[in-house]
């Protein structure tokens, strides 16, 4: 059984694998079934919809990494400081994502940034 900090990890890192289905592959180890994403831009439900939004986010930002800054929990509720980092690791922004969890896996993540900085989709 993973922490949650080593799934959020792994949620991470799925925005990474430009490779659908070695993303989907991971994607279906941390997210529940009913899993569902919201942020400024988007409010999307399942692994596809996910997995097709991370997608289009390489194709109008190549590069760009994302890593936990600071993570505070208690009772499957969590709020994390990420930061944005370009192709050098080097931090260029940031934003914050309310994330529900059960049974160990993603149930619903709320994301929180400034839009200015991100192209719409």
């Amino acid at each position: 059984m993973k922490n949650f900090k080593e799934v959020f990890d792994l949620w991470s890192e799925s925005w990474a694998i430009t490779e659908r289905t070695k993303r989907d592959e991971l994607l279906k180890t941390i997210l529940a079934d009913d899993f569902r994403y919201t942020d400024p831009l988007i409010e999307l439900s399942g692994l596809n919809e996910v997995s097709d939004y991370i997608a289009e986010f390489h194709k109008q930002s190549p590069g760009i990494t994302f890593a936990q800054a600071n993570v505070v929990s208690h009772h499957n509720k969590n709020l994390v400081k990420w930061n944005t980092l370009n192709e050098n690791k080097e931090v260029i922004d940031g934003g914050s994502s309310f994330v529900l969890v059960e049974n160990n896996r993603l149930k619903d993540i709320t994301g929180f940034f400034e839009v200015a900085n991100y192209p719409e989709q």
